[in-house]
């Protein structure tokens, strides 16, 4: 082959060229924010108590790959899985977690070492914002007395006489972090997914009515003013973005679901400043449905998506679930106008689409996912502060995301071509911003979040197939 070919070739391919025709038009108007973007985050559970026993430098391998902006993907929002104690029949040890409550108002704060030793690095790494979320109250204020409901009621397992000293023990182990351990605590979560029932003993879990989600989350917000801690509340975590309708007591159904229950009490209405979803089993109509009615509802409030991942069995390395996974996050980015978007079990062990690195437990190893890359198309990027703005364009099978830095001196655009073919796109930057540097880093087949050559911007691009790529367009100063 020679040397004009393999040029021709290389021209061709490069990110920045586009053929002239069939190029499709996208317009980007700076001058419409939608959104503030807070971050994008993982949890803790289930992985942390166990490789946060790994020796530093492997498990510093995979903590930079998280939350390192230089060597990673840059997340700024860590989730503390805050255990409910030993439920001895669940039988595998990442799916309980100890607790740090020895006895009413007396705490062993040596316990759960692994995890704060994560917790500890993660936020040395670059997060910004912990969450400490529950999944269950500690085993003595159970009806049960295990960390699930028992298997005939699947109600509610927290004890009614127990509520406050639940929420006194959220509000210590908090206090502990904040003052004594100096951790950015910005927010307890003390209910997670209260529509199921949660009476099985594969994990952590506990169901809530919406008038019980309701007083829990009244009694958590008053703690935490009562001792004039700065954070926030985080609720109800709801497990998907449809409006349920609850069996009441009587057995019928009604109309209250957890979104209005929490919002007709004042005190939560005053206080809780948004309202948590995960985006389970949630199709992009109901995520239109829902946003309409809770923006035209509460306009001063804001929605965070707080826990995701792909329910499929089975692994997936390649781009399948990346982009399922990137469409998620756009979904809810773009319809359903989440300020902060959180993935679910950060790293996993089990034969299922759910980590975005996989571990060996036993040997200590590790490989991570193109669902990890894909998610730093947008987390490495779109940083704390950005705006949503935003786009118009009709497009098949290609969906786009474009967000303003707060200074106005960065445009990233996130772009997802779901088709097999390369797709030309023709960007129309609308209003007086100007820019002269870009960059493109793209996730596809053979790359991960690779970056191109910085170059002087242009107005057109091509987006190879099946791919998930960033355009970051940046004012430098001469």
């Amino acid at each position: 082959m020679n040397r004009v070919l393999i040029a021709l070739m290389i021209i061709i391919c490069s990110p920045a060229f586009a053929r002239q025709d069939n190029v499709q038009v996208v317009k980007v108007l700076p001058s419409k924010p939608v959104q503030t973007i807070e971050g994008f985050g993982a949890s803790g559970a289930w992985w942390a108590q166990s490789i946060g026993n790994w020796p530093k430098e492997k498990r510093s391998k995979i903590l930079e790959l998280l939350y390192s902006r230089k060597n990673g993907i840059g997340l700024t929002i860590y989730r503390y899985n805050m255990g409910a104690g030993s439920s001895d029949d669940i039988k595998d040890p990442w799916r309980s977690a100890e607790t740090f409550e020895i006895s009413q108002g007396n705490y062993d704060w040596t316990r759960d070492a692994a995890s704060r030793r994560v917790l500890q690095e993660v936020c040395q790494l670059g997060a910004e914002k912990v969450i400490l979320f529950a999944n269950s109250p500690p085993v003595r204020l159970t009806l049960s007395g295990k960390t699930y409901a028992s298997p005939d009621t699947g109600l509610s397992n927290l004890r009614h006489d127990m509520y406050a000293q639940y929420v006194t023990y959220l509000a210590d182990v908090a206090e502990y972090f904040i003052k004594q351990k100096k951790v950015p605590v910005h927010s307890v979560s003390p209910i997670n997914e209260p529509q199921w029932k949660w009476n099985k003993n594969k994990q952590e879990g506990c169901h809530y009515k919406p008038k019980e989600a309701a007083r829990l989350i009244n009694l958590m917000i008053r703690e935490i003013a009562r001792r004039k801690l700065n954070i926030k509340v985080d609720a109800p975590e709801s497990g998907s973005w449809k409006r349920y309708e609850i069996l009441n007591d009587s057995g019928r159904k009604s109309r209250l679901d957890y979104l209005t229950a929490l919002f007709e009490d004042n005190a939560i209405l005053k206080n809780l400043d948004s309202y948590s979803l995960h985006s389970y089993w949630s199709t992009p109509e109901e995520k239109r449905a829902f946003s309409e009615f809770f923006y035209k509802t509460y306009p001063d409030k804001i929605l965070h998506m707080s826990e995701w991942c792909q329910m499929k069995g089975g692994r997936d390395y390649g781009m399948d679930s990346a982009l399922k996974l990137a469409n998620e996050i756009m979904d809810d980015l773009k319809i359903g106008k989440v300020s902060s978007w959180q993935y679910w079990i950060a790293v996993s062990k089990y034969n299922f689409r759910d980590g975005l690195i996989y571990v060996d437990d036993q040997s200590q190893t590790f490989q991570s996912t193109k669902r990890l890359w894909a998610m730093g198309n947008f987390s490495k990027f779109i940083r704390p502060g950005f705006r949503q703005i935003e786009t118009v364009y009709n497009l098949q099978g290609v969906k786009l995301l474009a967000s303003l830095s707060f200074d106005e001196n960065m445009l990233v655009l996130v772009v997802i071509n779901n088709t097999k073919r390369p797709v030309d796109l023709k960007i129309e930057l609308h209003g007086e911003l100007k820019f002269n540097e870009f960059a493109i880093f793209e996730t596809s087949q053979h790359h991960d979040l690779r970056m191109s050559k910085p170059q002087t911007p242009t107005d057109n691009y091509i987006f190879s197939p099946e791919s998930i790529t960033t355009v970051q367009l940046t004012k430098k100063e001469d």
